[in-house]
């Protein structure tokens, strides 16, 4: 009788932790869904705030400027009277491209600074 009394507590003990095994291995998998819905609403807040950013770049001949978002949207080109009194459509082009990349350029340096953080956090650095 004591034997399989035994066998019996031996059963019970066996499926206690079972159970709680299974119950940590849902538990960190719940704790991963949490921190991914917050790592989410994080980067959403970034992005939000990436779009309130402005970012303003000139041509080497500082005639053109270019103003971009932090989602490398182009808000607006201004171009200087001057420039436009030259005539010369080659000037104009080439100085548009200047300030529109270095306007990108700083707003896309602006973004991977900001998302580095997500980097870490998934392990990617």
């Amino acid at each position: 009788m004591i034997g399989r009394e035994f066998s019996i507590v031996s059963i019970y003990e066996f499926s206690i932790k079972t159970s709680s095994r299974e119950l940590r291995m849902f538990g960190n998998k719940l704790e991963s869904i949490k921190q991914m819905n917050q790592m989410r609403v994080r980067m959403k807040k970034v992005e939000k705030d990436l779009m309130a950013l402005s970012f303003e770049a000139k041509s080497k001949n500082d005639l053109v400027t270019c103003i971009s978002d932090g989602k490398l949207n182009i808000k607006d080109i201004l171009i200087e009277d001057e420039l436009l009194a030259k005539n010369d459509k080659k000037l104009l082009q080439k100085s548009i491209k200047q300030a529109v990349t270095r306007s990108l350029e700083l707003a896309q340096n602006a973004a991977e600074e900001r998302m580095s953080e997500f980097r870490g956090m998934m392990g990617m650095e």
